[in-house]
């Protein structure tokens, strides 16, 4: 400690300061050092708030997509080699077209004895109205044949070609329908070959030509009837 009066440290033990003699006990107690005050603790900011993590979705759970049944794709026939369907229509559309050429000379008889017929009647003939009815059964026996012909083409396009929306029942259907057109179409074609080789007396090739065509609409017609014979089989196996 020190001395109140000149400062001199005193000793713990002394009464009196060695320097000026002032008492000890006259002097102010020393100063005890305080300790120094804690600092204020610092307010702390409140923790912020943590979000609150939002409910996450229940994870998906992965469906084998159902597939639909597959479709019976154009019918199976459609895939199959298409030859006999091909031989049969290429038969068929050649055989109309013959029965159309050997049928247009009797179109074209039939047609000029329709004209005919009245400048026979103006001339005063006595057979112009016989000129005139057989012209007229000519040219509709004619038309009638070629008309089939033309039919039997259509039936027998038809008939080539499967697809969904024509199913083979359908195309068989078709196919034999356009032979047995076919065939009926080149039997009654008879009438008019014979109508021209009695027109006609060397016209006898008339003749071969016909029993070509009549032959090709006997195969056309075998054929008709293997080919859905055929497909048949296959639809059923």
């Amino acid at each position: 400690m020190f001395c109140s009066n000149c400062g001199s440290p005193v000793g713990d033990q002394e009464k009196f300061c060695k320097m000026c003699g002032t008492p000890v006990s006259a002097q102010a107690p020393a100063q005890v050092a305080q300790p120094a005050p804690a600092p204020a603790p610092v307010a702390q900011p409140a923790p912020a708030a943590q979000p609150v993590p939002a409910p996450q979705p229940a994870p998906a759970v992965y469906q084998q997509p159902v597939q639909a049944a597959p479709q019976p794709a154009a019918p199976a026939l459609a895939k199959e080699k298409a030859g006999p369907r091909r031989t049969c229509f290429v038969i068929g559309l050649i055989t109309c077209i013959m029965l159309i050429v050997i049928n247009l000379p009797a179109f074209a008889i039939g047609g000029t004895m329709l004209i005919v017929s009245p400048f026979a009647l103006m001339l005063g003939a006595s057979n112009s109205d016989d000129i005139f009815v057989i012209g007229l059964l000519v040219c509709i026996g004619a038309f009638l044949l070629i008309d089939m012909a033309i039919i039997s083409i259509v039936f027998n396009s038809i008939s080539s070609k499967i697809t969904a929306k024509r199913p083979a029942s359908k195309c068989r259907t078709f196919r034999m329908a356009a032979a047995i057109m076919l065939l009926v179409d080149a039997l009654i074609t008879v009438a008019p070959i014979i109508g021209l080789n009695y027109m006609m007396s060397d016209a006898e090739f008339f003749y071969a030509i016909y029993a070509v065509v009549f032959i090709m609409a006997v195969v056309f017609f075998v054929l008709a009837i293997i080919t859905n014979s055929k497909e048949k089989k296959l639809a059923s196996a």
